[in-house]
């Protein structure tokens, strides 16, 4: 399955962006996070998401590389620098 967001096309102009996709699609690839993340039944065994669930979930972690993303996740830790 592709871990592939809807802006890929920025990956190759912002660096931190890319690096996010990157650590996710390896997270992904090795350890079925999403599947993980997505498991409802609460009985350990990894859900099956869907190629639409991997791409929303693709955008929002590059999101999180984004300057936009970055000031979220310095709210979130307290950080206003």
């Amino acid at each position: 399955m592709r871990h592939k967001g809807v802006n890929a096309g920025r990956l190759t102009r912002e660096p931190l962006e890319a690096r996010f996709a990157k650590q996710w699609q390896q997270q992904n690839d090795y350890g079925n996070t999403l599947a993980h993340i997505l498991n409802v039944r609460g009985d350990g065994r990894p859900a099956e998401p869907s190629e639409r669930d991997a791409e929303v979930a693709a955008t929002v972690i590059q999101w999180l590389g984004s300057h936009v993303g970055q000031n979220f996740l310095r709210d979130v830790m307290g950080d206003k620098s």
